[in-house]
Parts: structure tokens; C-alpha cells; sequence
């Protein structure tokens, strides 16, 4: 026994048609096998969506060498107040390039500077670099200075 959703009548489980309202009985399949299509649809799409940043973030990553951003970083490290008159930074050799995510960078260096006459200051220097896209950014640096020559050694 089925019973017509709109007239509200019982009929025969054989019936295909409301013979009151014409209503097609046998419609709730399709409706489920539309629903059921719609919800895989939005995972595809969902998936897609979530998928996309992972790509991106693989494609700037390729975008940039190790080489390229340690100039990036030592030239951001070079122009900072707190580095004072630099002359030289170290090697690649002796420096390390760690790539966080897709848009930030770890470099820890250091860098040989001369603030005044006979005086030689190594700092060791920590710097994070973000990427916006178009510019880079300083996000943050840790800087901590030896004098050579006196023995003293001072953080900054």
C-alpha cells in the first residue's frame, strides 16, 4: 500500500500515478539519487578547494632557492638598526635555510661587522622572512653579538 503525499489516499503499491492530483509516485529515488549527487559534488569541490593550497604553497616554494632567500635574509639583516656598519656575512656552507610553510623562511647565519675602528664584532643572527606575495618581509630577528679582539661577549 502506498498513499499519495499531496491527496493524502491510499493506493495500490503497484500504482505509478496519483489518479487524483497526477503526482508521479515513484519520483523519490530520483530525488535521492539527485541529492546523493549533489553531496559527492560538494566533496569533489571541497576537496579541490583544499587541495589548491597545498599546491600553492608547493609552487612558491619552488619558486624560491635557498640562494635566493639568504640574500633576501642578509640583505634585511644588513639594513637593520640594530646591525651596525656590516662587512661581511658567512658562507653558504655556514648558514642554514629552513623553509616553514609556504610563505616563510628560517635563516641562521652571522654576520662580521666593524662598529668603530680596530673593533670586530661576529653576530650570530636568527631571522624569520615572510613572503606577501610581492614583498618580503623581516618578521622577526634575533640577533646575539661576541666582540673579538677584547674577550668580552654581549647580547643584544
Amino acid at each position: 500500500m502506498i498513499i499519495c503525499p499531496d491527496c493524502e489516499i491510499a493506493l495500490a503499491d503497484d500504482t505509478r500515478q496519483c489518479p487524483m492530483c497526477q503526482r508521479d509516485l515513484h519520483m523519490s529515488w530520483r530525488r535521492t539519487l539527485v541529492a546523493g549527487g549533489l553531496v559527492v559534488l560538494f566533496l569533489l569541490l571541497g576537496a579541490m578547494l583544499s587541495g589548491s593550497g597545498r599546491i600553492k604553497n608547493r609552487i612558491q616554494r619552488a619558486q624560491f632557492s635557498n640562494a635566493d632567500v639568504l640574500k633576501t635574509a642578509q640583505n634585511l639583516v644588513s639594513i637593520n638598526p640594530a646591525v651596525h656598519n656590516p662587512v661581511g656575512f658567512s658562507g653558504a656552507d655556514q648558514t642554514t635555510v629552513e623553509h616553514w610553510d609556504g610563505r616563510r623562511w628560517r635563516v641562521s647565519g652571522y654576520v662580521d661587522t666593524q662598529p668603530q675602528a680596530g673593533a670586530k664584532v661576529r653576530t650570530l643572527y636568527f631571522a624569520v622572512l615572510l613572503y606577501t606575495g610581492t614583498n618580503w618581509n623581516l618578521e622577526d630577528l634575533q640577533l646575539q653579538s661576541m666582540e673579538s679582539g677584547s674577550g668580552a661577549a654581549h647580547k643584544n
